[in-house]
């Protein structure tokens, strides 16, 4: 009879990468948080409530029953021609001029930056990022063997002269910077918008210093007002990356998202999509562009802004009344998300458990840093609870850190 293999003998079919690879924090969060009841601040997952579902699943009755043999069938891996062609006139309400064979589909912003990054991106390397950074983002490069470096960031974004230091102390050491990964519009987690005046200069920066920049845009739909401030990549179209997503202007369900990447990337990054997935769903991207041909779905997005726009408004109304003194947060004007310092004595990574407890999870500032920074601090979803969890959670979470302000006195 065949013996077993040891548990200890099957750690050495795994990568170095794998082994070495740091379980995703928000996950761990997220794990422990599956329970019925509870009121999540944690997930950034938006409000689906408002879609016209009677009109989709019109559309996914059409879509099978005209195209039922192509909508099931293999596609093209760069995305089909009608969906290409939608995103390039999204694109073009960020100031982005591009033409649909440019685009590549992918299965959400995810993979697109994953794609990205196995084509740019060496062992050893350097990336910058944002300190804060979104969680998912730093993972792809940490999982190639990259490093990230944070870059402070304050109400304006990212600090120019902040990124030049950083450029030049990494140079220093005898490392190479590949590039700068940022978030510019109501940012995950920071819900900063990067001002007009420092997208211009952080290009040039990056420029000047043979970086590419990896502009990563699931947000830029989602201004409370509905403004949009001009993409990057407009002005920098040779060392930029962009990175789109129809997660959290329409719904993650159907994992779609794109990346626009300079010319001479474009054959790498095709190659390298069609490897990992041969091609995106085809049927998916046929509803999603079903969904784009009707004009209303601007007016959909409009109304969401409204909802957003109101939970965010009940969660700084409620902070305000019941949180210790010392807590500071920013003013976010779009996105999902508030990012909140608390005073330095409290410990928001010890206390989240506790929270889960009293039946409220949000997610501790060290899931979006590399180095160990964020302590004191967190990050709160607002998009997704109803308005009353929202009011509720927040008292929770209040008398809580309220408490522990006490006894660190």
């Amino acid at each position: 009879m065949t013996q077993p293999v040891a548990i200890e003998q099957t750690v050495h079919a795994l990568s170095d990468r794998v082994r070495s690879a740091r379980p995703s924090e928000v996950r761990k969060v997220f794990r422990a948080a599956q329970r019925p009841g509870i009121i999540s601040f944690a997930n950034g997952a938006p409000f689906l409530d408002g879609l016209p579902f009677e009109k989709l699943a019109e559309d996914a009755h059409r879509i099978l029953a005209e195209q039922g043999s192509a909508a099931l069938q293999y596609g093209p891996g760069d995305g089909i021609p009608a969906l290409r062609s939608h995103i390039v006139e999204i694109m073009r309400l960020e100031g982005i001029d591009a033409r649909p064979e440019q685009v590549i589909v992918t299965a959400g912003s995810q993979q697109a930056l994953d794609i990205a990054a196995r084509v740019t991106v060496n062992p050893g390397e350097v990336v910058l990022a944002e300190g804060p950074s979104y969680a998912g983002g730093m993972a792809v490069f940490t999982s190639l063997e990259a490093e990230i470096i944070h870059v402070p960031s304050d109400h304006d974004g990212l600090i120019p002269d902040e990124l030049e230091k950083a450029i030049a102390e990494v140079r220093c050491s005898g490392r190479v910077v590949k590039g700068l990964y940022t978030i510019p519009n109501f940012q995950n987690p920071g819900g900063v918008n990067l001002s007009s005046e420092r997208r211009t200069r952080i290009g040039e920066i990056c420029r000047d210093a043979g970086l590419l920049i990896f502009e990563d845009n699931p947000y830029g739909l989602l201004g409370f007002d509905g403004s949009t401030l001009p993409a990057i990549q407009p002005q920098f179209p040779d060392i930029t990356l962009y990175f789109g997503s129809f997660s959290k202007m329409f719904a993650p369900g159907l994992r779609l998202g794109w990346v626009l990447a300079p010319d001479w990337l474009h054959a790498h990054l095709l190659n390298t999509a069609e490897t990992g997935a041969l091609n995106p769903a085809v049927f998916n991207q046929l509803m999603m562009s079903a969904y784009l041909d009707d004009p209303s779905w601007k007016t959909t997005l409009d109304a969401y802004r409204g909802i957003y726009r109101a939970k965010f408004e009940a969660l700084v109304e409620t902070l305000a009344e019941c949180m210790p003194e010392g807590t500071q947060w920013n003013q976010p004007t779009g996105g999902f998300y508030l990012w909140i310092t608390m005073p330095q004595d409290i410990d928001t990574e010890k206390l989240v458990y506790e929270a889960i407890e009293r039946g409220v999870v949000y997610v501790p500032g060290t899931a979006f840093f590399t180095d160990g920074s964020g302590r004191n601090e967190l990050r709160m979803s607002f998009c997704l609870p109803p308005l009353e969890d929202i009011r509720r959670g927040a008292r929770i979470l209040g008398e809580l850190f309220t408490e522990a302000a006490a006894k660190a006195q």
